[in-house]
């Protein structure tokens, strides 16, 4: 067995430590000169996909609030259309009522006018039918109707005295019951009604139905 001094004893041991100090350098620098086994993250892949997400998201919702907007506004336009309509078809039964009323007031009108227009013709021709020429002009007009010779006429009595003998084949008969300006033919079983009365009421109903 190798004999070790004390100066040699005491050398290596305080060595040792020295060694191990500089193995374990030794080990750092080579973990340091060794490439590393992890990749470097790409801050530019990191910052895209960040902004990705980020600008997705802000779409979505941006989206989804426009999108609400419009719906909002979509309603409220319909109700105010709703409520506007509303209101038109209103305005609209009103104006038909009120024309309708309106219609009715002129046809009113239009038969007061007719009825005050028959009225005053009939005191005219009351007037006039007084006259015998009168009476007999509206016999011969009333004679075109008739299509037998053999005829009798009935007038108000006083108008068949004043003119009994103006017609030669013809009845006159005189009526007590007949008004002013009455003229009834009659032929055989034919009976024609030629009285003022009777051509101012046929006149008042077509002037009435016209209006």
């Amino acid at each position: 067995m190798k004999k070790v001094t004390i100066e040699e004893f005491v050398l290596e041991e305080f060595d040792q430590p020295k060694k191990e100090i500089d193995n374990e350098q030794t080990k750092q620098k080579e973990l340091k000169n060794e490439p590393s086994s992890q990749t470097t993250p790409d801050i530019d892949k990191i910052y895209q996909k960040a902004f990705s997400e980020g600008y997705e998201k802000s779409k979505t919702e941006i989206t989804n609030t426009f999108e609400q907007q419009i719906t909002n506004l979509k309603n409220e336009y319909e109700l105010k259309l709703s409520s506007i309509n509303a209101v038109l078809q209103k305005s609209i039964q009103a104006f038909d009522n009120k024309l309708n009323e309106l219609k009715n007031t002129i046809g009113q009108i239009e038969k007061d006018i007719v009825n005050i227009s028959i009225d005053i013709a009939q005191k005219i021709i009351e007037k006039e039918i007084q006259n015998p020429d009168t009476i007999k002009n509206l016999i011969k007009k009333s004679l075109s109707f008739a299509k037998s010779e053999k005829l009798k006429i009935k007038l108000n009595l006083d108008q068949a005295k004043q003119i009994e003998n103006e017609f030669e084949n013809i009845q006159i008969i005189g009526d007590p019951t007949l008004a002013m300006g009455s003229i009834i033919i009659e032929e055989n079983s034919n009976i024609i009604d030629a009285s003022i009365n009777t051509k101012l009421e046929e006149l008042k109903r077509s002037l009435i139905n016209e209006s």
